[in-house]
């Protein structure tokens, strides 16, 4: 008999205490019985059809065979369950002086403990398909299903097996794969069905449809089935009502009743019979495998069992699956996102390679657009909302303690949202303090959705009782989501943390950038301030005796102190003309404005005019200076007076620098087709920190010193502008204080090692790679190293639209070619590979470039065809090398 649903609180079905129903499906047989003496105290009431006498009151081993010799085993058993808290199966031989006539004594029984007894329940042991046993059917899908797991791609693909497995098993009429949302709502991702019957692929289910409570049994009990609808339920006796006692706790019981608004759930599908099968990963439901019959239809214990075992290993399996397809996402996003990382620089910011990647950076999370915000910059792709309403949301979601904050439907909180149809956003903060942070917008989806429903229902929230209601058929219907986008989900979290890794860094390098810029204009202005009043210092010394001097003269007519005084005037009139000489030279190299006579010079006569400029101060502070000439005399190509300015300024650096009686030594060599000239000296030396502002204007080491005596402290800045400007180098070393300071000074020895920096010691280069070409979208950057390269005597070409290249390349014909990677249509690994395949390529050297330069960068480098990888900037030392 049916039990009909008409009496039923249909919306409050969540609160049925649906595990203590206090009946059980009468396939089986229920027996309860204590702890202690084993006494049975609870009975399914069928159990008075196979029993010719009552058995409550009994112990219940002795309703056992006599024959059976496992009682051990079971007392075993009992403990086991008691401490585990599972369900485990037993086979058991019921005493035949106890049974009815004719009634079978085989039973398949499964025990647990309820929290108050222990609970045996039997089904008679039954044939299903002599041909197979379920063992074989889980050694068939172990042995020969699963190991393909491995080669499918797609979920569905996986699961179309399982259903395709647990259908042959049982040969029910259809099954299918439940997959369960986070908010458990679901969609059918598979089936296997009988070809008369209409399918529910892809059929969608409301979170409503299995309450709460239905679904934590599900987890505690994995197997459940009805083998028929119609089949009347057995109660439990004596009843709680008439004793007084506890309901019985049924959550691992194999035969407990379903809910009359299940059956009748059942029902409405046209379907007389139904098993389910959990998937369970890490203690939370993952699906579910439901089997549809429209007969009645049993399936013995021990093949439900089996199925719970192979529930296991899907459950795993489709998880494994899962990180797998998520793993590979991760991998491909990880590979996006070294690649941009790659081409960042300062002449490729992370706007330009992300905007000339928008496409794909979209497609990473399928949005339709993204939005970077901090402090500094805004980097906006695709469609947005504007910046102030995210940031309000941002603000919103911040106070309520919701990162990351996601919702698909926002026209519900922000109607706004409306006018520009983003329905869906995703806001993950980079500092959430400051508010820098990264949104991910999804424009409104029209979605349809398929749902199974009574007849005349319209909507999945209609009236439950309506839902439910008996009829002989049931209808699958459609219905189109409005107002919402897709939403977002983990993979996506873990996704767009991942690129955010890009913008975390990017963010921290231009804080760093910005604190770095902000300490070297600090240290500028207190250089620019030391230095100003370094020379309002050094003005007024020479001020001081002329205006004095100009009194005495004015008083005077001996012409002994006229002559004295004029020459005091003289004097510091030409060291004020000195200072303001050197600083209109600085003013005029840096503007381009000075104009060298450049000649053959002896480099001794070069170095004996500079000896006489400082001759008096070296004579003044007793230092022992020597000079090791080369044995033969070297050649020097450049402006005589300006050479001389080069040498006496370092010397005289040192002379000033070094305590009296010091040791000042001037060495020369030679180095292919430059000359290089040493100045050492035994003086107060250079702190490490200080090498690098040596050169710098506005730098004065111990400005205020004692050992300064005087001076502007822009000599060394001459001297690196007109060591340049005759395309030579100065460097300097120093141990650090008190341990002196080597001026090395590297120039070209004549006209034609000016032009092509190099001689008979490296003519081989000079044939071989004589032209260089540099490509890089920063034209500063190009300027340099032209310069640089021309520097060394070679035929420099800087391109600097990527597009242009091949022609440029062609027409140049290169030996050697540096490309930067990140550049904005093509990058440096495309580029290399249109350039490898012209016949112009033939023995050119290709080498990359870029602000990165881990293992991976040159693995990379490598597989796109470079000889080498550098890391920007390229020095001269390091095009040196490549041509050498």
């Amino acid at each position: 008999m049916n039990q009909s649903p008409q009496n039923f609180n249909f919306e409050r079905c969540e609160d049925e205490p649906i595990h203590i129903p206090e009946s059980v499906q009468s396939y089986g047989f229920l027996i309860a019985f204590s702890y202690d003496d084993l006494n049975i105290s609870i009975i399914s009431e069928n159990c008075e059809t196979i029993f010719a006498e009552g058995i409550v009151g009994k112990n219940f081993l002795d309703i056992l065979s006599s024959d059976t010799n496992e009682r051990a085993f079971l007392e075993e058993t009992f403990d086991r369950v008691s401490k585990s808290k599972i369900r485990l199966p037993i086979k058991l031989i019921l005493n035949k002086a106890l049974l009815k006539e004719g009634e079978a004594k085989d039973y398949l029984a499964v025990v647990y403990d309820s929290g108050h007894h222990y609970v045996v329940e039997l089904e008679p042991a039954t044939e299903f398909r002599d041909a197979y046993s379920a063992e074989q059917f889980i050694k068939l899908y172990s042995m020969s299903i699963a190991p393909r797991f491995k080669e499918m791609t797609s979920l569905g693909e996986m699961a179309q097996e399982m259903v395709s497995t647990i259908k042959y098993l049982t040969n029910i009429d259809r099954v299918v794969l439940y997959k369960f949302n986070d908010d458990y709502s679901g969609k059918v991702i598979a089936e296997a069905k009988a070809e008369d019957m209409e399918s529910y692929k892809d059929l969608y289910f409301p979170a409503s449809d299995i309450p709460k409570q239905a679904r934590e049994l599900y987890k505690t009990n994995w197997v459940r089935l009805t083998p028929d609808t119609e089949l009347p339920p057995a109660r439990l006796v004596p009843s709680a009502e008439e004793t007084g006692r506890d309901r019985l706790d049924l959550t691992r019981s194999l035969l407990r009743t379903f809910s009359p608004i299940h059956l009748q759930y059942i029902r409405n599908q046209g379907l007389r019979a139904s098993f389910s099968i959990s998937l369970v990963t890490d203690g939370e439901l993952y699906g579910l495998i439901s089997c549809h019959h429209r007969e009645p239809c049993y399936i013995p214990q021990n093949v439900r069992l089996q199925c719970e075992n192979l529930s296991q290993l899907f459950s795993w399996h489709l998880l494994a699956k899962e990180e797998e397809i998520a793993k590979r996402k991760k991998h491909i996003t990880d590979k996006a996102v070294d690649a941009m990382l790659d081409r960042i620089g300062p002449a490729n910011p992370i706007s330009r390679v992300v905007k000339s990647g928008e496409r794909a950076f979209l497609d990473a999370l399928n949005s339709s657009g993204f939005v970077y915000y901090s402090q500094y910059e805004t980097i906006t792709l695709g469609a947005t909302l504007p910046i102030e309403l995210i940031k309000d949301i941002f603000s919103k979601a911040s106070e309520e303690g919701g990162f990351p904050y996601t919702n698909d439907s926002l026209y519900d909180d922000y109607p706004e949202a409306r006018e520009y149809g983003i329905a869906g956003i995703m806001i993950i903060p980079l500092f959430e303090k400051k508010q820098y942070f990264t949104a991910w917008f999804r424009k409104e989806t029209h979605r349809v959705q398929k749902w199974i429903g009574a007849e005349d229902e319209k909507s999945e929230d209609a009236p439950k009782a309506e839902r439910l209601k008996p009829r002989s058929a049931f209808t699958i219907h459609t219905r189109t989501i409005k107002g919402r986008s897709i939403s977002f989900d983990k993979t996506d979290v873990d996704t767009a943390n991942r690129l955010n890794r890009m913008f975390l860094v990017y963010a921290l390098d231009v804080q760093e950038r910005m604190h770095i810029s902000i300490q070297e204009l600090e240290k500028q202005d207190n250089y620019r301030n030391e230095f100003l009043a370094t020379l309002a210092h050094e003005l007024r010394n020479p001020l001081g005796p002329i205006m004095s001097g100009a009194s005495i003269l004015e008083s005077v007519d001996d012409d002994k102190t006229r002559k004295r005084v004029t020459a005091i005037i003289n004097r510091q009139a030409e060291y004020m003309s000195k200072l303001i000489n050197d600083l209109m030279d600085v003013s005029r190299i840096t503007r381009g404005k000075v104009k060298l006579e450049f000649e053959r010079l002896s480099i001794q006569d070069v170095l004996s005019d500079s000896l006489e400029i400082v001759e008096q101060q070296v004579k003044a502070k007793k230092h022992d200076i020597s000079v090791n000439f080369l044995a033969e005399d070297v050649t020097v190509y450049g402006d005589k007076a300006r050479l001389s300015q080069i040498f006496s300024n370092i010397i005289h650096n040192a002379t000033k620098y070094t305590k009296e009686s010091g040791k000042i030594v001037v060495d020369i060599r030679k180095e292919g087709v430059m000359i290089v000239v040493s100045v050492k000296d035994n003086g107060m030396g250079i702190p490490e920190d200080r090498l690098k502002d040596v050169f710098n204007m506005f730098t004065q080491i111990e400005a205020h010193s004692t050992h300064t005596k005087g001076g502007l402290g822009i000599g060394l800045t001459l001297v690196s502008k007109l060591v340049a400007l005759h395309h030579g180098e100065v460097s300097v070393k120093s141990d650090g204080v008190d341990q002196g300071s080597t001026f090395e000074v590297r120039l070209p020895i004549s006209k034609t090692a000016y032009e092509q920096s190099d001689s008979k010691e490296v003519d081989s280069v000079i044939q071989s790679k004589s032209k260089v070409m540099f490509v890089d979208d920063n034209a500063d950057l190009i300027d340099a190293y032209c310069l640089l390269a021309e520097s060394m005597g070679v035929t420099a070409l800087g391109i600097t639209s990527p597009t242009e290249a091949v022609e440029e390349f062609k027409a140049f014909k290169p030996n050697c070619v540096f490309l930067d990677i990140g550049m904005p249509d093509i990058d440096g690994y495309e580029l290399v590979k249109m350039l490898k395949v012209l016949p112009e390529a033939d023995n050119v050297k290709f080498y990359s470039q870029s602000g990165w330069g881990s293992d991976k960068y040159v693995e990379d480098s490598k597989t796109a065809g470079f000889d080498e990888h550098f890391v920007k900037p390229l020095s001269k030392d390091t095009i040196r090398s490549v041509l050498s």
